[in-house]
């Protein structure tokens, strides 16, 4: 690749050879011929003749090859450098490399190919910038005075560091700076670009009321080899924009995500420049839903049955925190599994390769090993047990066994020794193993003999287990230090500060909700109001102990203390949220929408009927699809109300309808289905199944929408739908 071109200005002067003839002009000023590119930076990939024209003198004095933007120079150094002999030499310059050079390139900045006429291009700029006058005045010093009054003894370049007495500031519409902008803005050089896309140069003229003096921008010819893009086919199907079309109806006619849609046809996020015409390739369809305004993650996962993990999988489009569905409002989101179902592909049981006679043992088996072995390996540096394991499909309680001098923990595998890595025959039939057995000697006995010696049978009771273990809930982690029963933790909330019986439990435990979460996969978000536990299995109260964990290994779960104030009171609490208009001043008790709140979640909370939430909290609509916001409070209570009576209730099984609600179950249930149950928070197939006497293979037959052998368990169980359990006949 060709080094990237400097220009003469960058290199130190001791590293080129600077020729110049003084020559006495008309008026007594010295006349100087000074190269602007040396020889040294011109590439080699040029022509001669168009490196003979970079390396052409010019007739100016030698400030002008340094000029930089920004920098303020004195008014004597502009009148001697700004002359009409080096403008014209400057001019000269730049026609006789655009003759010489034609069509070639050099390497510019960002390894990016650009015209050769780059070089006298850039110098040309800088000298008609820094040598723009109006009304006699050079503009470089109208703008140093303006920065020096601005900002006193900082002027570029040691110039005007004090401004004299009585000075006046330049006027913001003085022409010097209209015209510097306009020469700046219609150049492609240096901050050129970014002030014309910015309209800077038209702001500033409408402002100043300046008319008459257009902008006229220029290029830089920068020359990139285009790719060549193939486009790949279709794997959905095709679809032609109709007109009228627009993303959003594209996306919601043809279910698919909208962000989907525009990713999988290399699109603008978010619509933008969406075209009118053409074909669009649907790829990722699936049962979608469209964004209304104050939309949240959890409300949308919970009217579709399916989890924020889940919609967030499915969209990609949303960021982690859920917050930017206020740019998603009016676009479709999946709602379940985008693209085509994935089918598992066949598994062909490949014949496993049997060694039926050993092999020699090498010179350097490892101290130990079995040398009744099949297979040996010299271990190499960098080895390690884990990799063999791999390598040669055998598992490590098998290879430790074969190499007995291998500890437990694989910590002591030798470079440049050899181990055996597979057995003769079945591993199963070595001594120690459980299907060893003894070859007789001598003549063979007309009876087999059991191998293992005559022992007579245990006659001791049974220890009695006084608490047998309950199974572990799916998702909670073994080897906890406190487990509890899920049925402990099945205590009514109504009218308490208590979200959930999990908020309870990490209470009583004294642990983060973050920790208990991950001991309990299986719950989800332990901060919401609908995590509970299932009757009947282990959960994980601290994997570890605790320090107060001195009198009890195992807590008694309680409730703890009921901080709410049931009773009315004369003067209400203060909301610690929001409110909205209209509440009664006689309000004594709040609720603060979270994540996940809906009127009839809340008004189940406190025992209220929707016309008295409706009545105290006004400003919302008698549908609740209008102002009732997340992270405000509402009124739940007032004085003179007698507060709901709290009974305590015992958890009974899921109800069984014989027939439930259409919209609550999925096509495909057996006809003569007789017996139902609901899909709970944290149930699966399997759960379900098991709760009810049946196998998973039962429940898909009578479910269909499950799939065969409940392969569509993953995506298709819903939660709160009812599913056949029992069938007659």
């Amino acid at each position: 690749m060709p080094r990237p071109f400097v220009f003469a200005s960058s290199v130190p002067l001791l590293k080129h050879v600077f020729h110049f003839a003084t020559l006495l002009g008309i008026w007594g000023q010295p006349v100087f011929a000074i190269p602007m590119v040396y020889n040294t930076s011109v590439p080699t990939t040029l022509t001669d003749t168009c490196a003979k024209a970079l390396l052409s003198d010019v007739s100016c004095d030698p400030t002008v090859r340094n000029f930089h933007p920004g920098f303020y120079y004195p008014p004597k150094t502009l009148e001697r450098a700004c002359t009409s002999t080096c403008k014209d030499s400057i001019d000269a310059y730049w026609n006789a490399v655009q003759s010489s050079c034609g069509n070639e390139t050099l390497t510019a900045s960002f390894d990016l190919e650009a015209s050769v006429l780059i070089v006298p291009g850039t110098y040309k700029y800088l000298y008609e910038y820094i040598c723009l006058q109006d009304s006699g005045r050079y503009c470089n010093n109208v703008a140093a005075t303006a920065a020096a009054i601005a900002d006193p003894g900082n002027s570029r370049f040691n110039y005007l560091d004090a401004v004299p007495s009585g000075t006046v500031p330049p006027d913001p519409c003085d022409m010097c700076f209209i015209k510097s902008l306009r020469l700046q803005a219609g150049s492609p050089y240096f901050d050129g670009p970014a002030l014309a896309s910015m309209s800077a140069y038209e702001s500033m003229t409408s402002k100043c009321g300046v008319t008459g003096q257009p902008l006229t921008t220029t290029t830089i010819g920068f020359y990139t080899e285009e790719p060549v893009v193939t486009p790949a086919p279709c794997m959905g199907k095709k679809y032609s924009i109709q007109p009228g079309d627009d993303c959003y109806s594209i996306s919601r006619s043809q279910g698919v995500g909208t962000a989907w849609l525009l990713s999988d046809n290399n699109l603008a996020s978010y619509c933008d420049d969406f075209p009118t015409s053409g074909d669009l390739c649907i790829v990722n369809t699936c049962k979608t839903y469209t964004v209304k305004p104050k939309d949240t993650c959890g409300g949308i996962a919970k009217s579709a049955n399916i989890t924020i993990p889940q919609l967030k999988a499915w969209n990609p489009i949303i960021n982690a925190g859920c917050y930017n569905m206020d740019r998603l409002n009016g676009t479709q989101l999946c709602i379940s599994a985008p693209g085509t179902e994935w089918v598992p592909p066949s598994v062909t049981d490949l014949p496993g390769a049997t060694v039926t006679t050993p092999a020699p043992v090498p010179t350097d088996a490892a101290s130990g090993s079995n040398t009744y072995c099949g297979r040996w390996y010299k271990v190499k540096k960098g080895d390690y047990c884990n990799l063999l394991v791999l390598k040669f499909a055998i598992s490590m309680e098998d290879f430790i066994f074969l190499n007995p001098a291998i500890n437990s923990n694989c910590t002591n595998l030798y470079a440049d020794e050899s181990y055996c890595v597979q057995a003769v025959g079945d591993i199963n039939t070595y001594s120690g193993k459980p299907g060893y057995i003894t070859t007789p000697t001598g003549a063979i006995p007309t009876a087999i003999e059991t191998p293992f010696p005559a022992r007579p049978n245990a006659t001791a009771a049974p220890y009695e287990r006084l608490n047998p273990s309950l199974p572990l809930a799916k998702g909670t982690r073994d080897g906890c230090v406190h487990y509890f029963d899920g049925a402990d933790y099945q205590f009514n909330l109504t009218d308490t500060d208590w979200h959930s019986n999990c908020e309870v439990a990490i209470e009583v435990y004294g642990v983060d909700p973050e920790s208990f979460a991950v001991w309990n996969a299986g719950l989800g978000n332990v901060s919401q109001p609908e995590c509970a536990f299932k009757e009947g299995f282990r959960y994980c109260g601290s994997y570890y102990l605790q320090k107060d964990d001195v009198e009890s290994e195992n807590p008694t779960p309680t409730m703890p203390p009921d901080t709410t104030t049931t009773a009315a009171t004369t003067t209400g609490p203060s909301p610690t949220s929001p409110t909205m208009t209209g509440q009664p001043s006689t309000c004594n008790k709040w609720h603060t929408v979270e994540q996940g709140d809906t009127c009839d979640t809340v008004t189940q909370k406190y025992g209220l009927k929707r016309e008295e939430f409706l009545a105290w909290n006004p400003s919302v609509s008698s549908d609740c699809s209008q102002n009732f916001w997340l992270g405000y409070a509402y009124c739940v209570g007032v004085e003179g109300t007698t507060p709901p009576m709290t009974t305590t209730t015992t958890n009974v099984p899921t109800p069984r309808p014989t027939k439930p609600p259409a919209e609550w179950t999925q096509p495909g249930i057996a006809e003569n289905c007789v017996k139902w149950d609901r899909a709970t928070s944290g149930d699966y197939c399997a759960a379900l199944a098991e709760r009810n006497g049946i196998t998973v293979a039962q429940l898909a037959e009578w479910n269909t929408a499950l799939g065969a052998n409940g392969s569509k368990c993953d995506t298709q169980f819903w939660l709160d739908y009812y599913y056949c359990v029992a069938v007659s006949g």
